[in-house]
């Protein structure tokens, strides 16, 4: 136990070995101190760490300093010297540039590895989770209804076994695996992270190749110790397309079946060997060419053929023998496919077992672009305006503390930039109550149909500008193949001519820009001036006065929404835009859920279509990004794998954070990345290890030190501790996940306030009628009466199905207390209030002794005012 608390301690909390190992040699002299007798442990953290079991040995595996290719480890018979390709040097000479003789050879670039089956014998370990691990079998299943990933159709009716049988099959006979046999399911995940060594070293980008356990509920399978890394493949720069297939090559999935791969776009198109993203055919589900991606067609089901896994696989195949790279680079350019690693896996389909990962594109993808590139870059949202407007309700806001929060000066550079939990708060929580209002201060009253006619204007015209520029470029790219066939002179004028023409329109829009400044400052002037009280201009355009008057200054011409038209080339607020967003904002809320049905899905995929639709309408095809298409897959990947926190990269990507806090010696050639998968793997054995001294006897005392050690863990909050915050970040996701009901560890005994007494009296009495109680401090009622208790437990807080609600009283604000109730009846009456208090009194009645639990509530009252806004509808 001792040394699983220095261990702990050094994991956790960043305690240096210099450190850890005098706590061990004052450990040692205590004990020899009260027991001269007991045997000295030993006072080192390595050779702690050797006897806890916590430092599993792990493969270093060659990778050529050239080509990048992977090759065995130096004790494998297999093992190589020199890469037979580049004939380079695998390994360091055998003697140090001191002189020294190397005990072990040692590769010049390393890649960490650890096998799958080794990290998965290590979890089984653990007491229980076997039981868990097949919990899935006894779930209820209702057709239609997806709660979790075996609902999907992958695990439910697609993925086969080797015998051809459904890999997941859950037959009456089959409640504890086909012939008792336990069948996992796994998730890859691999995402590039930039670790920053010094500030004058560049930039080092590593990437952890990660499993997750499909089997795992989500309160187990977002915990870091349950999270299997098999690799981290080697910086300085991200690897190419085909480099990664090499770097995928170890790893081996041994009776355990690849489910999905969870990656964001660039990772997932570099695994699944689908060309870039950038492509022509930039979609890995469908062959859709990149001219389309705006066209009504991008957005309807079913309009380009889709990418099918035997296609994928001949042509990948087809990629990988071919001889030569150029022959390769013209192959991706037509086809949009290279060769993947996993297409050795024969039940795996290429295309729709590689998701669109929901989180970049719907919260980072979607949301991020209509609000930030839209909204704040074209100065819809005004930094003195609507953007102040916002800050100041962001302000104001009272929400839940488990929802997080938005940072109060969101859209402007003092914001920073948000994540993609706060990219989803704002599409689900404050965006579809502060962007109406915004909209309802700031739209011109009488806007209606002449902000219709200002805003198609001004995208005509931009989509004309764009169409013409388009199709000069591309005759001027034709004019110069033409005139490259009639000789050197005449491909030098024809250019020539090019240059020209291009130095004129850039002095033709030099120009502009200047004559719109010459009438930008005049305005102002004549602003100024009227300010002044001197000579007044003309009256401005006809608009909502009062909002003019409450402004806080004169706005500029550039700012103003009622001076915005079409010869600005500015967009300026249209009545639908709120609309517009709310349909995203809708469709994001619906695939969000817990439990997701069928119709959910069809009403998210319509919204989501109708979203682009408009979106090209009131923007134009300037502001479509790929993301926009992306999106009308994911439904289709919902019913293929459940709802989206059984697919999206959240964990993945917090691994990325964990793995930064670790310390590290900097060195590159693949020794950074093998700091990080050591110390990522001791934490994940530590952790295991910890759980099972919480099984020892009650009372024992390494059963007292595990909960010791498991409470400092999750009261780190916001300390230099960064891993143990980190872990924690993950691991509280989902840490009442699985309980459907409980009540606070801490909790209090105390004498209740007059107001609570008096309402526990007044409860129980309209309870429990044949049996009336009084308040010791009133005259009873009824001489059958009963004393009230005045004392009762007071408890933190309560879980209820897997959310925590705290008392006010008690943690000493109400961001954590509202709830909404549902009060049962002929007629359910839906309520929310704030919760105050929770506690539980003991109190006799005529039939003896109960035991009560309470949760004293203050309720809102319903807003029964006047709603004139543009929202109603």
């Amino acid at each position: 136990a001792i040394h699983a608390v220095v261990s702990w301690l050094h994991l956790q909390f960043h305690l240096p070995c210099v450190a850890c190992n005098a706590l061990l040699a004052i450990f040692s002299l205590l004990l020899l101190f009260f027991n001269p007798a007991t045997q000295v442990p030993f006072v080192t953290i390595q050779s702690g760490n050797r006897l806890l079991g916590v430092d599993k040995p792990i493969y270093t595996l060659p990778v050529c300093p050239t080509c990048r290719d992977v090759y065995p480890p130096a004790a494998s018979p297999l093992s190589h010297d020199t890469c037979p390709t580049c004939k380079v040097n695998l390994f360091l000479p055998g003697q140090t540039p001191r002189g020294n003789t190397r005990s072990l050879k040692t590769p010049v670039v390393k890649y960490p590895y650890l096998p799958l089956s080794e990290q998965i014998a290590s979890i089984l370990k653990i007491p229980g989770i076997e039981a868990t691990l097949d919990a899935w079998r006894h779930k209820h299943r209702t057709p239609g209804t997806f709660t979790d990933i075996f609902d999907g159709d992958v695990c439910h009716t697609k993925l086969k076994g080797p015998d051809g049988k459904l890999f997941f099959s859950n037959d009456v006979n089959e409640r504890h695996g086909p012939n008792g046999e336990l069948r996992l399911g796994v998730n890859l995940g691999v995402d590039w992270f930039s670790y920053i060594r010094s500030n004058i070293a560049p930039s080092h980008s590593s990437a952890p190749v990660s499993f997750s356990i499909c089997n795992l509920p989500p309160e187990y399978r977002y915990r870091t110790a349950n999270l299997m890394c098999t690799s981290i493949m080697p910086g300085l720069k991200e690897q190419a397309p085909d480099e990664v297939q090499r770097f995928l090559r170890p790893i081996v999935l041994v009776r355990v079946a690849l489910v999905a791969v969870v990656c964001d776009k660039p990772a997932a198109h570099k695994l699944g060997g689908f060309g870039s993203h950038s492509h022509t055919h930039y979609c890995t589900a469908c062959w859709i060419p990149s001219k389309d991606k705006a066209s009504m067609n991008a957005f309807q089901r079913g309009a380009y053929p889709p990418r099918t896994n035997l296609e994928q696989r001949r042509l990948g195949e087809e990629y990988h023998n071919l001889a030569s790279t150029n022959a390769q680079k013209n192959f991706v350019k037509e086809f949009a496919t290279r060769y993947s690693e996993l297409s050795r896996l024969p039940y795996f389909d290429l295309v729709q077992q590689i998701v669109i990962d929901p989180m970049h594109n719907l919260f980072l993808g979607l949301v991020k672009t209509h609000f930030y590139n839209i909204w704040v870059q074209s100065k819809i949202l005004r930094p003195n305006y609507e953007l102040t407007m916002l800050h100041n309700m962001l302000s104001d806001f009272i929400i839940p503390s488990s929802c997080g929060k938005l940072p109060t000066d969101i859209g402007i550079p003092a914001g920073g930039s948000l994540t993609a939990d706060q990219w989803l708060l704002l599409a689900t929580v404050y965006g579809p109550i502060v962007i109406p209002q915004i909209w309802s201060t700031y739209l011109p009253v009488d806007a209606s149909s002449e902000a219709l006619t200002r805003r198609l204007a001004v995208v005509e015209k931009a989509e004309t500008q764009k169409q013409l520029e388009v199709t000069r470029k591309a005759n001027n790219k034709a004019s110069l193949a033409e005139a490259k066939k009639q000789g050197k002179e005449a491909y030098e004028a024809e250019r020539s001519r090019i240059v020209q023409e291009n130095l004129a329109m850039a002095e033709a829009k030099k120009n502009e820009k200047l004559q719109q400044a010459v009438a930008k400052q005049a305005e102002k002037v004549r602003q100024a001036t009227v300010k002044k009280g001197g000579f007044r201009g003309p009256p401005p355009p006809p608009g909502d006065q009062q909002i003019l008057e409450d402004r806080p200054e004169d706005p500029q011409v550039d700012d103003d929404p009622l001076t915005m038209d079409g010869s600005t080339g500015r967009l300026s607020l249209h009545p639908d835009d709120p609309t517009n967003f709310l349909k995203l904002s809708m469709a994001i809320r619906i695939l969000v859920k817990r439990t997701i049905t069928d119709n959910d899905l069809d009403v998210a995929h319509r919204l989501l279509c109708e979203y682009n639709i408009e979106l090209v309408r009131l923007y134009g095809t300037g502001v479509i990004k790929p993301n926009h298409h992306y999106a009308t897959h994911v439904v289709d990947c919902a019913r293929n794998f459940g709802p989206l926190h059984d697919f999206w990269t959240f964990l993945f990507e917090r691994l990325n954070k964990v793995l930064k806090s670790f310390k590290a010696n900097n060195h590159s050639n693949g020794e950074l990345e093998t700091t990080f998968f050591r110390e990522f793997h001791r934490t994940c054995e530590t952790s295991r290890l910890i759980y099972s001294l919480h099984l020892s006897p009650v009372k024992s005392f390494r059963s007292e030190a595990a909960r010791i050690m498991q409470k400092a863990t999750q009261e780190e909050r916001g300390t230099v501790a960064g891993l143990a915050a980190l872990c924690q970040e993950l691991d509280d996701m989902s840490a009442d996940a699985g309980l459907a009901y409980a009540l606070s560890p801490r909790r209090h005994e105390k004498i209740f306030s007059s107001e609570t007494y008096r309402l526990l009296g007044h409860t129980l009495n309209t309870r429990f009628r044949h049996s009336p109680t009084h308040c010791q401090h009133e005259q009873p009622t009824s001489p059958h009466s009963i004393p009230l208790n005045c004392s009762g437990t007071f408890f933190d807080y309560v879980v209820i199905n897997g959310k925590r609600f705290h008392a006010s009283r008690a943690v000493g604000t109400h961001r954590s207390s509202i709830v909404h109730v549902v009060i049962p009846g002929e007629e359910p009456t839906h309520a929310c209030g704030e919760l105050i208090e929770i506690f539980q009194v003991d109190q006799h009645l005529h039939d003896g002794k109960h035991t009560f639990y309470f949760a004293r509530m203050r309720w809102f009252r319903p807003y029964i005012g006047e709603r004139t806004t543009i929202w109603d509808d």
